[in-house]
């Protein structure tokens, strides 16, 4: 298992400390940088975006989301874990946590699972699926494949 860590320059250099001290420096690659100024590293099979989407703006997601697919080679998989709202009537005290929390940051959103299902699918993902958690509170999950989609 070889992992690449691509973050923001300051995130990077604790990370790069952590990894030199636990001795992993040939297993974990760490590349500072910002998704909406740098490209994506290439070379992984799965790419997993953590508590990311519901910081920034739709634009910025849906750009986040193509760097991704292009970054990905065919059959890769997207691992998506956002706190997500939920769908119609439904409310949980997650809701108004994540938008109390989005009021105070100045910027994002809360999306449901389908809403960033579509932001995914216009990104060239197909085959998306939720994959059940133990604390959807916290964050749900999403799988996202790139492969040839069908019309």
């Amino acid at each position: 298992l070889r992992i690449t860590l691509f973050d923001l320059p300051d995130v990077c250099t604790v990370s790069s400390r952590i990894v030199a001290r636990n001795a992993m420096a040939d297993r974990i690659r760490v590349i500072p940088g910002d998704f909406t100024k740098d490209a994506l590293p290439t070379g992984a099979d799965l790419v997993t975006l953590i508590r990311i989407a519901h910081d920034h703006p739709d634009q910025d997601v849906l750009t986040l989301l193509k760097a991704i697919h292009d970054a990905l080679p065919a059959g890769g998989t997207l691992l998506l874990a956002e706190p997500m709202a939920h769908e119609g009537d439904q409310q949980s005290p997650g809701d108004a946590y994540f938008h109390f929390y989005l009021l105070a940051m100045g910027s994002g959103r809360l999306r449901t699972p389908h809403e960033l299902s579509e932001l995914m699918r216009h990104a060239g993902f197909c085959l998306t699926e939720t994959v059940p958690t133990q604390i959807p509170l916290h964050t749900q999950i999403l799988v996202g494949r790139k492969s040839q989609c069908l019309p």
